[in-house]
């Protein structure tokens, strides 16, 4: 970045240094991720199940299943800005609802 902007921050040229970190995307030998995509796939279907349910097509926010570089299951949301404007109407519905705690 820096050899195509001169001193100017990476992340201020359009975030394109963001997510770059090796740390985030190399494997390690031996680390199971298979395990930890399992788990967070099927999170992440539950949470597209939801969403669904909702109103909320998965074209526009879904859940997607990932790993860490330790192995860990990993559950985002990626969608585009109608889909997490949706979200927000929903959450917003969702805090006004009083919550009702079982003994």
């Amino acid at each position: 970045m820096r050899a195509l902007y001169g001193d100017a921050d990476a992340d201020a040229v359009g975030g394109w240094g963001q997510g770059l970190d090796p740390d985030a995307w190399m494997w390690v030998e031996g680390v199971d991720y298979a395990a930890g995509w399992r788990v967070a796939r099927a999170a992440a279907t539950e949470v597209n199940v939801l969403l669904t349910q909702c109103g909320v097509p998965v074209d526009e926010l879904r859940a997607v299943a990932a790993t860490d570089a330790q192995g860990h299951g990993e559950v985002r949301l990626v969608g585009l800005p109608q889909g997490w404007l949706r979200l927000e109407q929903l959450l917003r519905l969702a805090s006004t609802v009083p919550v009702v705690e079982s003994d």
